[in-house]
């Protein structure tokens, strides 16, 4: 939801000491991880908390003294009972191991030196979620993608990411059309592989080459470019995070997101996985209003709502969000919360009212 958030809470971090400076103590990030895995993989033993308490559709890390009691049980530890199928992540150790072997602090030791904040290294913390997560970007290239400054923008933006991502994964880049022939021509022409650009050059060598023509088949090309070869074709290993990037609501469309995300969901039941397993991020380029109605309608939708999050143009969201970590330029807190947002529910409130949670 677009909302003015003046009025709300954010949720604030765990206090206490920050990981150790040795960059070994990984169980110290455990804290920042565990609540995103259980809202995950745990969704029925989390709803079923929220209905005790009467409060499904407000925030839980806002509430009373019982509310904030309750959360803790989704803060201190990996749930490994009650689950809607086999876990991903099935306890403690096995989050602390994927955080060890990405060697994300490190890496945070990094991002912080470069963004001039060695002393506040703990801004960046929380983003070491993303590595447990697969994360693909799909890049909305139909033709209204060249009005404006939106390339642009989404350039800066995969530019950004790369500087922060503290997981060792690279960029991987789908596209909403003629994404086989991009890819192809871009490995026999530049030696670039589209699912593993690590280097600045190549990205940009990508923007310089991609075609951006056609309409806005954004469901139908999410179902065949991503969900169909990472989900319906094979079992999920790791919790998947699909990034959109789009400047219009759809057109020539087969399926609606509603039906393709649904169909994602049976998949991973059928495979005995947790259906929240795959979280979406919709990210709003240009000022198209009917386009950011549209996203606002899938952010509450009552059915798949709880697995999306919807970002406004970057203009637009910084203002709300702008009190989050001031430490940080308010492009980082934007990336920040639109990496997040789908699978944080500390993000994914940051800009709707009193922080609702689903």
């Amino acid at each position: 939801m677009r909302l003015d958030m003046t009025e709300s809470k954010t949720y604030e971090r765990p206090s206490g000491p920050p990981p150790s400076k040795s960059g070994e103590d990984y169980g110290e990030l455990l804290k920042y991880c565990v609540g995103t895995i259980n809202r995950l993989q745990a969704p029925k033993v989390f709803d079923e908390h929220l209905r005790k308490l009467g409060k499904k559709r407000k925030a839980l890390f806002g509430g009373n003294k019982e509310a904030k009691k309750l959360a803790e049980v989704f803060e201190k530890q990996v749930i490994n009972s009650c689950l809607d199928g086999v876990p991903l992540y099935a306890n403690d150790q096995a989050v602390i191991s994927q955080l060890a072997q990405s060697k994300c602090l490190t890496r945070i030791k990094e991002v912080a030196a470069e963004f001039g904040l060695q002393d506040q290294e703990y801004v960046f913390y929380d983003l070491c979620q993303l590595c447990l997560f697969k994360i693909i970007f799909y890049i909305d290239n139909s033709g209204s993608m060249k009005k404006g400054n939106r390339l642009q923008q989404l350039h800066d933006f995969l530019k950004l990411f790369m500087k922060i991502n503290v997981s060792p994964q690279p960029l991987r880049l789908k596209f909403m059309n003629h994404n086989n022939e991009i890819h192809t021509v871009l490995r026999q022409k530049f030696n670039i592989d589209c699912d593993r650009i690590e280097t600045e050059e190549q990205l940009n060598t990508v923007m310089a080459n991609i075609a951006i023509n056609g309409a806005t088949p954004l469901a139908t090309n999410l179902y065949t470019t991503i969900l169909e070869p990472e989900v319906l074709n094979r079992k999920l290993g790791q919790p998947l995070l699909v990034v959109t990037f789009t400047d219009g609501s759809p057109n020539g469309d087969k399926y609606t997101l509603g039906k393709v995300i649904r169909m994602a969901q049976k998949k991973l039941s059928e495979n005995n996985l947790p259906k929240k397993a795959i979280c979406y991020q919709f990210a709003q380029i240009g000022d198209d209003k009917e386009a950011g109605e549209y996203l606002d309608s899938l952010d509450s939708d009552a059915t798949i709502g709880d697995v999306i999050d919807c970002t406004s143009p970057i203009e637009i969201e910084m203002k709300q969000i702008r009190r989050k970590n001031p430490e940080l330029s308010t492009e980082v807190n934007y990336v920040k919360k639109l990496l997040l947002g789908p699978i944080d529910i500390a993000y994914d409130s940051m800009d709707e009212i009193n922080n609702r949670v689903y």
